[in-house]
């Protein structure tokens, strides 16, 4: 029974997190998240690899969570990849490193100093905003030319990530706090009633 009370509760923090974040992105850009070519495809993407990161690391689910981003990452890349190779090393990339960045969350969003939910928001947008910019120099460094013969475009582009990031941050902090209001409200308070 305690099994399927945190499956109920880890489902629904991945799915307020990842839909909020998904849901105010939509309200944002419109039907350009669910566009593939379009860059607010990022928010969809990112969003539900934050949630599947944030539900499975925090509980400490090491090896479920790396199970359940591999299937993530397939499920991004078979269906269209087909003639495009890069779309491996793209989606790859980036879930990987938003996935290390909620993991770094998690591990400071646990220290002492991080008491109250601003405080964890703000943090959650800096470091979600920070890595996703990284996303670019990592994506460059595998055409080592392209660095340097567009940096300018590259710097462009970093910085684009970093309001990305910093926007998926703010979402992160902000669906994190709500799932954990809800599973308090809708779980927690039917096992002080029993």
């Amino acid at each position: 029974m305690k099994n399927i009370e945190t499956l109920k509760q880890a489902i629904t923090r991945c799915f307020t997190i990842s839909g909020l974040i998904i849901a105010i992105a939509f309200l944002i850009y419109r039907d350009e998240v669910f566009t593939p070519t379009m860059w607010p495809f990022q928010f969809l993407v990112s969003g539900i690899t934050i949630g599947i990161a944030f539900t499975t690391f925090r509980e400490k689910n090491y090896r479920g969570g790396l199970a359940l981003l591999l299937l993530w990452y397939l499920v991004l890349t078979i269906p269209i990849s087909q003639g495009n190779s890069w779309i491996f090393i793209l989606e790859g990339v980036y879930t990987v490193i938003i996935s290390a960045a909620v993991y770094l969350y998690i591990h400071i969003a646990r220290k002492s100093f991080i008491k109250n939910e601003i405080s964890r928001i703000v943090t959650s947008t800096l470091i979600i905003g920070i890595f996703n910019s990284l996303n670019i120099l990592v994506l460059s460094l595998y055409t080592l030319q392209s660095l340097f013969s567009h940096f300018p475009s590259i710097v462009d582009a970093m910085f684009l990530n970093l309001k990305i990031g910093a926007m998926l941050g703010l979402f992160m902090g902000v669906g994190i706090e709500l799932a954990d209001y809800l599973i308090d409200t809708l779980y927690k308070s039917k096992d002080v009633g029993s």
